[in-house]
């Protein structure tokens, strides 16, 4: 009996398989690197290049945070013009009115994703604008309204988010007003809508205006962002410390305590019921097809999704809703790069669709909750043992002797004995690869050495501090100003001129005449405290 109409059946059924198989891969692979993917994003970069320009500060902020996420140099003129206006805005606390708080929270997202340390000022000025114009019952919104405004919230509360992540001081007790807030205005059904009407505590949720998919992504992601600022999920403490053994904690962790307290404000079942309500209600009711302002609906979609993510301790491996933003925005895609956005205007529209396209939010966190690399110092990855001649080429070390890892770094550092003196005269960078907790802990470290570390551990934590650019250590090299060895002294005031931003500081010449010394530290700590009114200096 022939067997080749079998052979031939089970031939055809195993190419139908890959075929299948061919097919469906690209929808379950889709994400920010694949091809089709990066077509689009390099186009629409491209036009946001050639036109991408907006008359408000948050128009310039989307878009230039856009450019830069989709690889654009951050000292290109579109970006180079976004950061003066965030600065002209921000230069003092920004006016409270109308819809400013769009402008505000677009700004202070942009300056904390391009660079905390660079714009500390404007950024603490931003932080300061949000914590005075919060309305009594927690949310953001008009001036000229009693009523917190969902739309406005969303980015005030990711910019609030960043700056508490890049250590700025951000009330605790805000966000937990904040998180209240959006608590009080779902809707029954689980949706928000635009103005928020408030439900009283204990009573029924009340009816919500306007409802629709992008103002339930966005009630859900200033939830899940505010939520997250109070750690209501316990995810910073199911993290494992990336520090040496022997590196604990020596002052009062003052935040964790106003953290616990501000918690404590929050009921957790009721948090609970509203991320369950609202993710029943997004799922059951998101469309790509037919939404107003349809482009910041996928950039908010995104933002929640990424801190959904968070939330649940892990990445969807297969996003639908990914793959029916990319369908919708390749549909929506002019010959020019970029997109049809009739409500948003073409700029801003394209910038959203980038932000949603690189996954933008999700790129964030996993640099502020994760940190994916090594953490090798520049330069320290596979480098010769000899360090006859150690040079830096556009940030890497060329030809040098190996550069200690962070963790490796900090135990010669605590050690002290003698292991750093073979790096003081190499020129490298630092990169104190840690976040949260473990990034302060190591710092205070650092800061420590500055009193009582040998010549070598007091000039390298003087530049770990550096590339640190660690605005909470200026006590500490203002200690160091004193230092009997004028190389740390010099050191200082050179990490203090390029922390500050002010190039010629205070004065303070290289021959380390006593008087000018002085001044020179009575002037930094007038200047820190002008900033920081309840700074501690060391004595």
């Amino acid at each position: 009996m022939s067997t080749k109409p079998a052979r031939l059946v089970v031939v055809c059924c195993a190419m139908a398989l890959l075929w299948t198989v061919s097919t469906i891969r690209p929808a379950f692979a889709l994400g920010p690197k694949s091809p089709e993917v990066q077509q689009i994003v390099k186009a629409a970069n491209a036009y946001l290049v050639r036109e991408g320009s907006h008359p408000r500060i948050g128009g310039k902020s989307v878009i230039a945070l856009a450019l830069m996420k989709s690889g654009t140099a951050k000292d290109h003129p579109k970006i180079k013009e976004a950061i003066a206006a965030c600065q002209q805005f921000a230069q003092k606390v920004p006016e409270y009115k109308h819809d400013v708080v769009y402008d505000a929270g677009l700004a202070l997202i942009f300056l904390c994703e391009l660079d905390p340390d660079t714009y500390h000022q404007e950024i603490d000025n931003l932080v300061k604008f949000f914590v005075q114009i919060q309305k009594p019952h927690g949310g953001y919104g008009y001036q000229e309204k009693e009523t917190g405004d969902n739309s406005m919230t969303q980015y005030a509360a990711l910019g609030l988010w960043l700056a508490n992540e890049n250590h700025f001081e951000v009330p605790i007790e805000s966000i937990a007003g904040l998180t209240n807030w959006i608590m009080a205005v779902q809707d029954p059904s689980g949706a928000f809508g635009y103005q928020g009407n408030i439900s009283p505590v204990g009573r029924p949720r009340v009816n919500q205006a306007e409802i629709r998919p992008s103002l339930t992504t966005a009630g859900l992601c200033s939830l899940y962002v505010s939520a997250d600022a109070l750690d209501m999920s316990n995810r910073r403490k199911n993290v494992d410390s990336e520090l040496p053994s022997g590196f604990v904690e020596v002052t009062a962790d003052e935040r964790a305590e106003r953290i616990k307290k501000a918690r404590s404000l929050v009921n957790r079942e009721a948090l609970a019921s509203v991320k369950k309500m609202g993710n029943a209600w997004i799922d059951a009711n998101i469309k790509f097809e037919g939404n107003r302002w349809p482009f910041y609906f996928l950039y908010a979609l995104e933002r929640y999704k990424a801190f959904y993510e968070l939330d649940l301790g892990q990445p969807d491996p297969n996003p639908v809703w990914y793959n029916e933003g990319f369908k919708y925005i390749k549909s929506m895609v002019h010959e020019n790069g970029s997109v049809r956005a009739t409500d948003e205007g073409p700029p801003v529209g394209t910038a959203f669709a980038i932000l949603f396209l690189v996954r933008g939010t999700a790129e964030t966190i996993k640099k502020h909750v994760k940190t994916f690399d090594n953490g090798l110092l520049a330069g320290g990855r596979g480098l010769p043992d000899d360090l006859s001649a150690a040079e830096l080429r556009n940030g890497k070390i060329v030809n040098t002797k190996e550069i200690p890892e962070t963790q490796k770094f900090l135990e010669m550092l605590q050690q002290d004995d003698g292991s750093l003196d073979d790096l003081v005269d190499a020129d490298m960078t630092f990169d104190l690869s840690l976040t949260g907790r473990d990034r302060e802990i190591a710092l205070q470290a650092v800061r420590r050495k500055l009193r009582n570390g040998s010549y070598a551990a007091r000039l390298m934590a003087v530049r770990a501090i550096r590339d640190a650019k660690d605005f909470e250590s200026v006590p500490a090299l203002i200690f160091a100003l004193s230092d009997p060895d004028p190389r740390i002294a010099i050191e200082a005031r050179d990490t203090l001129r390029f922390i500050s931003r002010k190039i010629d500081g205070f004065g303070m010449s290289s021959d380390m005449n006593p008087m000018k010394r002085d001044a020179a530290i009575s002037q930094w700590k007038d200047w820190y405290k002008s900033l920081r009114p309840n700074a501690r200096f060391i004595d």
